[in-house]
């Protein structure tokens, strides 16, 4: 269940022939970093328009998935790291190239990258899975070096990563063009995993019981007429934790002298969200996720935490802490970190008492 075609780590890559203008919500802002034209928006409608045109398993009402597909279907996690264009951000680095390649900003998304979102993935108890990490092709050389010893040295494996180094745009578009061009599954499972975040290391082997729920006969089998899953479709896992880190600096090094973990349960956030779709359809990035249990076929997992979310000087999304968020005490000796977050305990994180320069 791995792409179909090899690839270099790391892929640096035109658009292809015949694909229209870069897609962006917000084309004023890029064009005044020098990035991108204002006549994108066009190209986002006309990118609606195709997708909608998709026929068969894309669509609501086409009778649904043969159960086989489902079971079959590849795993892809898409991470976004310092992608220029239209992401789903909502920091003010995400539409100003300076902020985003500022030296300061990148050193701290590679440590807590390489410190949160990768450990997690390569701690899963299931490795059945592949992760793409989406990037700028204006990344500075001497980052793209690091994300990509970052990918190797915790995978230990290259073909387990795909790092694609893209042109101004949108990650939908990117992330199109990349599953027509490697999968030829007629499902594949997508789950974004943003460069700080993290999930529990049953994440994928859970995933997987509950998408072959999904493709389980119905019961009784009079309602076999009810049966099937129409793409798109969501699976929400609700519960997780919130990181929230608080760094000092003490006689030149930084520290992560504070780190506070809180329980908390918000359905079809981004967190824990995994989409089943088609590789040339609607994808994880072209759809509201809030919006998805109202258009789309969805269902809650609830009952034990599933990921964690980081909350940081740098965060990309406005998050913050809250009422909803209950704090836990002594959280390193609690059994769920050690067990299922068990990279959140690594003596060479910071927030574990390791110095960084």
């Amino acid at each position: 269940m791995t792409p179909t075609e090899p690839r270099p780590d790391v892929t640096p890559e035109d658009a292809p022939p015949g694909m229209p203008p870069e897609e962006v919500n917000a084309p004023d802002a890029l064009a005044e970093a020098g990035r991108i034209g204002t006549h994108a928006g066009q190209a986002e409608s006309r990118d609606d328009a195709a997708d909608s045109q998709k026929a068969g398993a894309n669509d609501p009402d086409s009778g649904g998935v043969d159960p086989a597909a489902l079971l079959a279907a590849p795993i892809l996690f898409v991470t976004r790291f310092s992608f220029v264009g239209l992401s789903g951000w909502q920091s003010d680095a995400s539409r100003d190239a300076e902020k985003l390649f500022a030296r300061e900003r990148l050193l701290q998304r590679l440590e807590l990258f390489s410190t949160i979102a990768l450990p997690s993935l390569a701690a899963q108890t299931d490795r059945d899975f592949h992760h793409l990490i989406l990037t700028s092709d204006q990344l500075p050389a001497w980052a793209m070096e690091e994300l990509t010893d970052s990918c190797v040295m915790c995978y230990g494996d290259s073909r387990q990563f795909t790092i694609r180094a893209e042109p101004p745009g949108t990650t939908r578009r990117a992330l199109r063009h990349y599953m027509q061009r490697v999968y030829r599954d007629p499902v594949v499972v997508q789950v974004v995993l943003d460069d700080d975040d993290g999930l529990a290391c049953d994440y994928v082997a859970d995933l997987r019981r509950q998408i072959a729920t999904l493709a389980a006969p119905p019961q009784p089998p009079e309602e076999a007429a009810r049966a099937g899953v129409a793409l798109p479709y969501f699976l929400s896992f609700p519960e997780g934790y919130g990181f929230s880190i608080t760094e000092h600096a003490a006689d030149g090094l930084r520290e992560r002298q504070e780190a506070s973990l809180y329980s908390h349960r918000y359905p079809f956030i981004n967190c824990g969200l995994a989409m089943l779709g088609t590789p040339d359809g609607k994808n994880i990035f072209a759809i509201d996720h809030r919006a998805a249990p109202r258009k789309y076929g969805a269902r809650l997992f609830p009952g034990k935490a599933m990921f964690l979310r980081s909350i940081h000087e740098f965060n990309d999304s406005r998050v913050a802490v809250t009422e909803k968020w209950q704090p836990l005490e002594s959280w390193r000796e609690a059994e769920d970190i050690r067990t299922r977050f068990p990279w959140l305990l690594a003596r060479e994180a910071l927030w574990n008492g390791a110095q960084g320069g």
